[in-house]
């Protein structure tokens, strides 16, 4: 199951942009390496994320590829721990993360949220509602929804998104009550659910906070990675051995799910 050409995200994930702006741009691999004086079997490496550039080289390809300033210093932060298996992320708005990119390029997406529905799967109201209880400036709160509405469109259209939902999630309590947009069976973007097979886990199968909430993407290249947010940073890991465990967590919830009935779905 985890048997891809690479196990580290930020790797996985430089190398994926860089080919995804050189095809874009229309150069080929070879034209590309040509131009740069380098081995096509080398870039191709680099770019299927299986060996690891000198950070001068990545420098080199992003300029002549001319990659916007925000992108290239996203990709050359990523280069500082892409030779680790796990990465650790520090949560700043407003700034490209290693789970945007996952999104996007992920076909399937496995998550387990017990106290609060996943971002993308939160309509408006209810997502105003939590942003609201920690953020006090609202033109941030709608700039993190807009956000939110690219991320969404963004996906791949053959992506795949399985969502366990503890019981305290799907009670909605951590919206205001005279919500009536929060109601329990309101808490999810119905242009999304269409898209997400979601189902809800007994609180008696999973006391709340006995299991936290992470994420499993799995990309076409066979790579999986294991998403946990904090409150200040966020840790990737595609390590084989976590990756499995986590998996195998996310099996034990599944079978102990429920289907989730949304207002005005069949």
């Amino acid at each position: 199951m985890t048997n891809g050409p690479s196990h580290r995200p930020a790797l996985h994930v430089i190398g994926r942009e860089v080919r995804e702006i050189r095809t874009a741009q229309g150069i080929s691999l070879r034209e590309l390496a040509r131009r740069l004086g380098l081995s096509p079997a080398l870039l191709s490496a680099w770019e299927t994320g299986e060996r690891r550039p000198e950070d001068a080289t990545l420098a080199q390809i992003l300029g002549y590829l001319r990659v916007a300033p925000r992108a290239y210093t996203f990709l050359m932060r990523l280069h500082e721990q892409s030779g680790c298996r796990t990465y650790v992320e520090a949560n700043e708005p407003g700034t490209p993360s290693l789970q945007m990119a996952y999104e996007r390029h992920a076909l399937r997406t496995l998550e387990w949220a017990p106290r609060v529905v996943p971002d993308l799967l939160q309509p408006y109201e209810y997502a105003h509602a939590v942003l609201a209880s920690h953020v006090d400036r609202p033109d941030v709160i709608d700039e993190e929804i807009l956000a939110r509405q690219v991320r969404r469109i963004d996906r791949d259209h053959r992506h795949r998104h399985t969502v366990l939902l503890g019981e305290a999630a799907v009670a909605s309590k951590i919206v205001p009550s005279e919500n009536a947009e929060a109601r329990p069976d309101r808490i999810i973007d119905a242009t999304q659910a269409h898209r997400a097979d979601i189902r809800v886990v007994p609180e008696e199968a999973c006391p709340m906070g006995t299991i936290e909430p992470f994420v499993i993407h799995e990309t076409a290249e066979n790579i999986f990675a294991v998403i946990l947010r904090h409150h200040h940073t966020t840790v990737y890991s595609s390590a084989p051995e976590t990756v499995d465990r986590y998996w195998s967590t996310f099996d034990s919830l599944r079978q102990a799910a429920v289907g989730y009935g949304l207002a005005g779905s069949p």
